[in-house]
C-alpha cells in the first residue's frame, strides 16, 4: 500500500474549494486507490459529490491536518503547509479562542480584532521581558522582546516591518512596539524621552491619519522611525528617535471619496473653534475641503478630545505656543482657501461668458480671512489665483486662467502648503526627539502602507503597490536566507528552493523605459497628457509579462503584481507626478510677514533617510531650513518628480533594512464591517497572499517545513519499531532506525545535528501509521480483555444464581409468616386507632367553638371602639374645616375690602394728578415758581443803584486820606477773594481765564515799562548830580526853589492821583462783585433747569418744583467769590500801579463782565426754552401713575 493510499483512507478530511468559503472541509466516502478518476466525499454541509482526480494522482485535494495539530501558535509547525491548513488554524485561533496572533516563522501574523483586548498593559510587558519568542503565546511585544534581546546582545542594528491593508491594524501594532521598547529601554532619569517617544504617535496621526471607507484611523504616509539606543553598561537604554516619511496623501487635502474625511488635525481644530475665534472658523460641513465625503464624524470619537490630546503632545515635544498658534492659523488658511469662490466672467458690455478666463470678488470674505491669517497681500493672492506667468527668453506673458485652471492652483497652493507644514512638523518632532548624542544602534520601526486596489486606482496606489513590490522581494529573500541558514546550521544537504521572485515586475517599474522612466519623460514634454503616456506605456512596456493593455481604449493599463493584477487610470498621472505649484502663489506666500509661514516655504525637499544613511556620525532624519541665505531653487525642467524622488527613498529604505536584522508584522483585516471577530474568509485569503504569508508557507513546504527534537520525536513515535531497534541512550540512532523503516525515499527527510527534518506531509504519514499500529495493539489487548471478563463474568453469574435461589425460598417463608403476624397486629392497631381518632376529633371540635367565640367577642369590642374613633375623628375634621372655611371667608371679605381701598385710592390720585397736571400747564405757576428769581435781581438792582449812590458820595470825601486807607486795605483784600474765586470757576469761564492772561500780560509789560522808567529816572538824577556839581557855585540857590517847588507840586499830585485811583478801584470792585452775584445766582437757576433737563431726559418725571434749600449744594458764604479770588494779585505793591493803567483796566473789565451776564441771562433763557419744550413733549399721563397706584393699592 502506497502512502498515498494509506492516508487517503476512507474517513480521512480532506479539503475541497469552495465558491463562497474558498475552502471547504469533507470526508472520503471510499478509499483511494491508484489510478482512480474520481473521490466519493461527503462535504461538512452533509451533501455527496465526486472529485474528479487525473489519473497520476497529482491533483488530489490537500489533507487537513491532525487533531493536535489543529491551532498551532506556528504555522510552520503543521504537518500539511498549505493554503486551507494556514487558514483553518488561523481561523480556530481567531473565532474559537478568540487569539489574535499568530507566528508563521519569522512572520507575526495580527489579526484586528475590533475590540479592546487587555492585552498590552504593564504586566504583560512585564510578564513577556527575558522570555525567549516562543516561550509564551504569540505577541508583538515577544516579537519586540526578541528584537531587543538581539539588540543587547550582538549591538546590531534591527528593524520592524509592520505592514497590511488599511485598517488591519499597522499603526496599532506600530505604536504598541515603540511602547514596549520605551518601556523596557528607559530608565527612571531618562522618563522625558520615553514620554517624548510615546507622544509622537498623537501628533502623526492628527496630520498624517485619516477616516476612509475601510478604516477610521488610516494612515496616508509611510513612516519608518529609528528608536535610538546607547549601551550602557551592558543596557541598552533610549535615549532619543528620528522619523523619516513617506509619499504623504496631498490630493486627500482638497478630495475625499465619498464615506471618507480630511486629515484629523482639521476636524480637531473645528470642533475646538471656541479656544481660537480669531481664525473665524465654522462647523466642519461650513468648508469645501471637509464636506465632500459626508462623513464628518467618527463613532466613539470626540474631535476636541484628540484636539486637546494632540495640543498637549506638541508640548511635550518641544512646540511653543507661538508655534502652534501659527501652526492653527495655517491649517485655518487652508480651510479659508478652500471656501475661495471663482465664478464665471462676462464680457465687458454684454452678457456673453468669457470662458478663458474667471473672476473671484474683490469682497470675498474667505479670501481676505486667508490674507490674514498666512498674513500674505489678499490682492496679490487673488491676481495669481486668477492669472498665470509664461516665461520666455527675455520677456514674460500673463495669461488669465480658466475656472478649472484656478481652481487646480487654488488646491494646488493648498497641498503644497499643507506637504511643507508636514514636513515642519515632522522636522520639528525629529529635533525634539533627538537630543544630539552620538548614535549607537537603533531598532526600525517601518509603519508602511499595504497592498491596494480599488476600483479605480491613480497615482498614490501605484506608487504604494510599487512600494509594497520592493518589500515583498526583500522579504523574500530574507526568508529565504533564513531558510537556508538553518540547513546550513544542522548540516544536512539541500537543493535550492525555488520561490516566486518579483524581479521582473520591479523591473517594469523602474528600469529604463520603464513606467516610472516613460512617467518623467512625459513630464518633461511641454505639451505631455495622460493619454500620450499612456500609449507609450502600450508602445513600450508591452514586451514585459507582468504588463497588461486594456482591451479597450488608452486610459488605462495592467500591472500584475504578485498577489493580484490591478488596473490603473491614467488620468491624473502627470500632474501628480509634476506636483507643480504657481511660482507666483509660493514667492506670495514667501514674503509673508509671518514667520512659519517663511519658514515652512523654504524647506528644502531632502531624503532624511539617505542624509542619515550617509552621515553614520550623526542621527540624521532632520528637516533643513535655509533662513540665513536663499535657496537656490531648481528649474522646472531640472526639479525632480514625484516618482523619482519616491523611487529614491525606497531604494534608501531597502538599502536600510538590508542592513538591519528584520522582524515582520502581517496585519490582517478580518472583516469589511468593522465587527468584532467576524470573519469572511475570501478577504482574509486575499491579505494572507498579499502580505506573503502564504509565500513563506510555500518555501518553508518547498523545503523541510515539519521539525522535530531527536527527544520529542523519539517519545512520540517509539512504538513504530521493536524495542529491540530502540536505544535511550543513542536517541539519534533509535529515530534513524523509525524512519528508515518507514519511510523509504531518503529525499524525504534529513538528520540534522539536532533535528529530524521532514518535508511536508510526512509527518503526518507517520502520524497515519502509528495510529495504525495503535490501533491494531489495541485490538489485540482488546480482544484479550474481552475473553477474561466474559468469562469472569460467567463464573460469577453462575455462584450468583445458586446464592439467589437459596436465599429466594427462604424470603418467601419468612414473607407468608409476616402477612400473618401484620393481620393479628392489624385488628389491635385499628381497636386503638378508632378510640384515638374519637377522642381527638371531640378535642378539636371543642377547642374550634371556644376559638370562634373568643375571636367574635374580640371582633364586636374592636367593631364598636372603631366606631367610636371614627365618630371622635369626625368631630374633629368638621372642627378643622368649620375653622378653614371661617378664614377663607375672612380673607375672601379683607381682600375685596383692599381691593375698594385700592380702587378709591387709584381714583383720588388720578384727579390729583389732573389737578397738579392742568396747574403745571398755567402761567401762574411758573410766576410762583420764578418769582423768587425776578425779586432777586430787582433786590440786586437796588443794590446797585445804592452803591453808585455811596460811589458818588465817597468822591468828594477826597480829605479823609485815613478812610481811604483803610478802604484800600479792604480793596485788597477782596482782591484776594476774587483771585481765588477766579481759579476755582476757570473751567466754566474760559472767557474770564483769557481776559485774565491778557491783564497779566498787559500787567507784566506796565511792571517792565516802571522798571525802566526808574532806570532812566536814576540816570537823569545821576546827570543832574553831575550838572549841579559843575554848577553848584553858580546856582546853588535856583536849584533848591526849583527842588523845593517840583517836589512840593509831585507830592500834591500823587497824593491826589493816588486817591482818585483808589476811589476808582473801589467803584470797579464793588460793580465786579454784583456782577458776579448776578452770575452766581443764574448759574445756580440754569443748574436747577439742567436737573429738570435731565430728568425729564431720562423720563423721571417730577411735579414739583426745586425747594430752596436744595437750590445750590454750595456753601453761600464764599461761592459768590470762588471763580474771582485769584483774578487780582494781592502781593502786587500799590506804588506801581499808575493812574492810567488803573482807569484803562478797570473799565474794560466791567465792560466785560457785563457781558458775562448778558450771556449767562441768554443761557437761562434758552434753558427754560428748551425745559418747556421737553415739559410738553413728555407730560405725564395717567398710564404713567397706575402702576404706584396699584401698588399703593395692594398694601394692608
Amino acid at each position: 500500500m502506497s502512502s498515498e493510499e494509506m492516508l487517503y483512507a476512507q474517513g480521512a478530511k480532506i479539503w475541497v474549494p469552495h465558491a463562497e468559503q474558498v475552502w471547504e472541509s469533507a470526508t472520503l466516502e471510499e478509499s483511494y486507490r491508484k489510478g482512480a478518476g474520481f473521490l466519493k466525499i461527503c462535504t461538512e454541509s452533509g451533501s455527496l459529490k465526486e472529485v474528479k482526480l487525473k489519473a497520476d494522482g497529482s491533483d488530489l485535494p490537500p489533507l487537513r491536518n491532525p487533531a493536535i495539530l489543529v491551532g498551532q501558535n506556528d504555522l510552520t509547525t503543521l504537518s500539511y503547509l498549505h493554503e486551507p491548513g494556514v487558514l483553518y488554524n488561523l481561523r480556530v485561533r481567531f473565532c474559537e479562542r478568540q487569539i489574535i496572533y499568530t507566528y508563521c516563522g519569522i512572520i507575526l501574523v495580527a489579526i484586528n480584532p475590533y475590540a479592546e483586548m487587555p492585552l498590552y498593559g504593564p504586566s504583560i510587558i512585564r510578564a513577556y521581558r527575558g522570555h525567549a519568542m516562543g516561550d509564551l503565546e504569540p505577541h508583538i511585544f515577544a516579537l519586540a522582546e526578541e528584537a531587543y534581546t538581539k539588540l543587547e546582545r550582538e549591538n546590531c542594528n534591527l528593524s520592524i516591518i509592520v505592514s497590511g491593508e488599511s485598517g488591519a491594524g499597522k499603526t496599532v501594532s506600530a505604536k504598541y512596539a515603540m511602547r514596549y521598547f520605551a518601556a523596557v529601554g528607559g530608565s527612571e532619569s531618562e522618563t522625558q524621552v520615553e514620554r517624548k517617544v510615546l507622544a509622537s504617535s498623537p501628533i502623526m496621526e492628527a496630520f498624517g491619519n485619516a477616516k476612509t471607507t475601510r478604516n477610521d484611523n488610516s494612515s496616508r504616509f509611510g513612516k519608518f522611525t529609528k528608536l535610538l539606543f546607547r549601551n550602557q553598561m551592558g543596557v541598552m537604554y533610549l535615549q532619543g528617535a528620528t522619523m523619516h516619511t513617506y509619499l504623504l496623501e496631498k490630493s486627500r487635502v482638497v478630495y475625499q471619496a465619498q464615506g471618507e474625511r480630511n486629515y484629523h488635525i482639521f476636524y480637531q481644530l473645528c470642533a475646538a473653534r471656541a479656544k481660537y475665534p480669531e481664525l473665524v472658523l465654522d462647523h466642519q460641513d461650513k468648508f469645501e475641503f471637509l464636506n465632500m465625503g459626508g462623513a464628518p464624524d467618527i463613532e466613539r470619537v470626540s474631535d476636541a478630545d484628540q484636539f486637546n490630546e494632540t495640543v498637549q503632545a506638541m508640548t511635550v515635544l518641544g512646540f511653543s505656543i507661538q508655534q502652534i498658534a501659527d501652526i492653527v492659523k495655517i491649517l485655518a488658511g487652508i480651510l479659508h482657501l478652500g471656501n475661495i469662490q471663482v465664478s464665471k466672467k462676462f464680457n465687458e458690455g454684454s452678457e456673453e461668458e468669457d470662458t478663458d478666463s474667471c473672476e473671484i470678488f474683490h469682497n470675498d470674505i474667505h479670501l481676505q480671512i486667508t490674507g490674514d491669517l498666512l498674513r500674505v497681500r489678499a490682492e496679490d493672492l487673488r491676481r495669481w489665483l486668477l492669472m498665470r506667468k509664461i516665461e520666455s527668453v527675455n520677456e514674460y506673458v500673463l495669461i488669465p486662467n480658466s475656472i478649472e485652471a484656478a481652481q487646480a492652483a487654488r488646491d494646488a497652493l493648498a497641498k503644497h502648503i499643507y506637504a511643507k507644514l508636514f514636513q515642519y512638523i515632522v522636522g520639528v518632532l525629529n529635533k525634539s526627539l533627538n537630543n544630539g548624542s552620538k548614535q549607537c544602534s537603533f531598532i526600525g520601526v517601518l509603519d508602511i502602507y499595504g497592498f491596494e486596489t480599488f476600483e479605480v486606482n491613480s497615482f498614490e496606489q501605484f506608487c504604494i503597490n510599487y512600494a509594497n513590490e520592493k518589500l515583498q522581494q526583500q522579504f523574500n529573500q530574507h526568508v529565504f536566507k533564513l531558510e537556508q541558514e538553518e540547513y546550513l546550521k544542522e548540516g544536512i544537504t539541500w537543493t535550492m528552493i525555488d520561490f516566486y521572485d518579483n524581479q521582473p515586475c520591479i523591473d517594469l517599474i523602474e528600469s529604463r523605459l520603464g513606467v516610472l522612466d516613460l512617467l518623467d519623460e512625459e513630464c518633461r514634454m511641454p505639451k505631455g497628457s495622460d493619454e500620450s503616456w499612456a500609449g507609450k506605456l502600450i508602445g513600450k512596456c508591452s514586451k514585459f509579462p507582468h504588463f497588461e493593455k486594456p482591451r479597450f481604449g488608452t486610459t488605462s493599463f495592467f500591472i500584475k503584481h504578485f498577489s493580484d493584477t490591478v488596473e490603473y487610470d491614467v488620468n491624473g498621472f502627470l500632474e501628480k507626478n509634476r506636483d507643480t505649484v504657481s511660482k507666483e502663489l509660493t514667492q506670495v506666500l514667501g514674503e509673508s510677514n509671518m514667520s512659519l509661514v517663511k519658514q515652512v516655504m523654504t524647506l528644502e525637499e531632502i531624503d532624511t533617510l539617505s542624509v542619515d544613511t550617509a552621515k553614520s556620525s550623526t542621527l540624521g532624519g532632520r528637516v533643513v531650513i535655509s533662513a540665513g541665505r536663499k535657496q537656490v531653487v531648481p528649474s522646472k525642467q531640472h526639479r525632480k518628480t514625484v516618482g523619482s524622488q519616491f523611487q529614491e527613498s525606497l531604494a534608501s529604505l531597502i538599502s536600510t533594512l538590508h542592513a538591519t536584522t528584520p522582524h515582520y508584522v502581517r496585519c490582517i483585516k478580518p472583516n469589511d464591517d468593522k465587527i468584532a471577530f467576524k470573519w469572511e474568509t475570501a478577504k482574509i485569503i486575499q491579505q494572507l497572499r498579499a502580505c506573503g504569508v502564504l509565500e513563506t508557507v510555500r518555501i518553508s513546504a518547498a523545503g523541510f517545513p515539519s521539525r522535530w527534537l531527536y527527544p520529542d520525536f523519539y517519545m512520540r513515535y517509539q512504538l513504530l519499531v521493536f524495542r529491540s531497534k530502540l536505544d535511550k541512550n543513542d536517541m539519534k540512532q533509535s529515530c534513524r532506525n523509525i524512519v528508515m523503516k518507514w519511510i523509504q525515499d531518503e529525499d524525504k527527510y534529513r538528520f540534522g545535528n539536532t533535528q529530524i527534518f521532514f518535508r511536508a506531509g510526512q509527518v503526518a504519514f507517520l502520524e497515519q501509521v502509528r495510529a495504525n499500529l495503535r490501533k491494531k495493539y489495541i485490538t489485540i489487548v482488546q480482544s484479550v480483555v474481552r475473553r477474561f471478563i466474559y468469562r469472569r463474568r460467567f463464573l460469577r453469574l453462575q455462584s450468583v444464581i445458586s446464592g439467589i435461589q437459596q436465599h429466594s425460598r427462604g424470603f418467601l417463608a419468612r414473607q407468608r409468616f409476616q402477612k400473618m403476624r401484620e393481620a393479628r397486629a392489624g385488628l389491635i392497631l385499628s381497636k386503638y386507632a378508632k378510640g384515638w381518632l374519637c377522642r381527638r376529633r371531640f378535642l378539636r371540635l371543642r377547642h374550634s367553638i371556644s376559638g370562634i367565640q373568643t375571636y367574635a367577642r374580640g371582633m364586636m369590642a374592636r367593631s364598636k371602639f372603631y366606631a367610636m374613633r371614627d365618630h371622635f375623628r369626625a368631630v374633629q375634621i368638621q372642627r378643622f374645616v368649620r375653622g378653614v372655611l371661617a378664614r377663607r371667608a375672612y380673607q375672601k371679605r379683607r381682600r375685596n375690602i383692599i381691593i375698594c381701598q385700592s380702587a378709591i385710592r387709584r381714583f383720588l390720585a388720578r384727579r390729583k394728578f389732573k389737578r397738579m397736571k392742568a396747574e403745571a400747564k398755567t402761567i401762574s405757576h411758573m410766576e410762583n415758581k420764578y418769582m423768587g428769581l425776578e425779586n432777586k435781581i430787582i433786590s440786586m438792582q437796588q443794590r446797585i443803584d445804592e452803591l453808585n449812590r455811596d460811589n458818588s458820595n465817597l468822591k468828594h470825601k477826597t480829605s479823609e486820606i485815613s478812610v481811604l486807607k483803610m478802604k484800600l486795605e479792604l480793596k485788597k483784600t477782596l482782591e484776594g477773594e476774587f483771585k481765588n474765586v477766579k481759579a476755582a470757576c476757570q473751567d466754566k469761564d474760559k472767557l474770564i481765564e483769557a481776559l485774565n492772561k491778557q491783564l497779566e500780560a498787559e500787567r507784566d509789560e506796565k511792571m517792565q515799562l516802571l522798571e525802566e522808567n526808574g532806570h532812566a529816572q536814576e540816570d537823569w538824577l545821576s546827570q543832574k548830580q553831575t550838572w549841579r556839581l559843575e554848577n553848584e557855585e553858580l546856582r546853588r540857590q535856583i536849584d533848591e526853589i526849583i527842588e523845593m517847588a517840583k517836589n512840593a507840586e509831585v507830592s500834591q499830585r500823587t497824593q491826589e492821583d493816588r486817591m482818585m485811583a483808589e476811589i476808582d478801584n473801589r467803584e470797579l470792585n464793588e460793580a465786579y462783585q454784583r456782577a458776579i452775584k448776578d452770575k452766581e445766582v443764574i448759574e445756580n437757576e440754569n443748574y436747577t433747569l439742567k436737573e429738570e433737563l435731565s430728568r425729564l431726559t431720562a423720563g423721571n418725571f417730577s411735579l414739583h418744583g426745586r425747594k430752596a434749600s436744595n437750590a445750590s449744594s454750595q456753601n453761600e458764604d464764599d461761592v459768590g467769590y470762588a471763580s474771582a479770588k485769584n483774578t487780582l494779585d494781592i502781593n502786587r505793591p500799590p506804588d506801581l500801579l499808575s493812574k492810567n493803567y488803573a482807569y484803562n483796566d478797570s473799565t474794560s473789565l466791567v465792560v466785560k463782565l457785563r457781558a458775562i451776564l448778558e450771556e449767562e441771562k441768554q443761557k437761562h433763557k434758552n434753558l427754560q426754552e428748551q425745559y418747556n419744550k421737553l415739559a410738553s413733549r413728555h407730560k405725564p399721563t395717567e398710564d404713567s401713575f397706575r402702576p404706584a397706584c396699584r401698588l399703593a393699592g395692594r398694601g394692608p
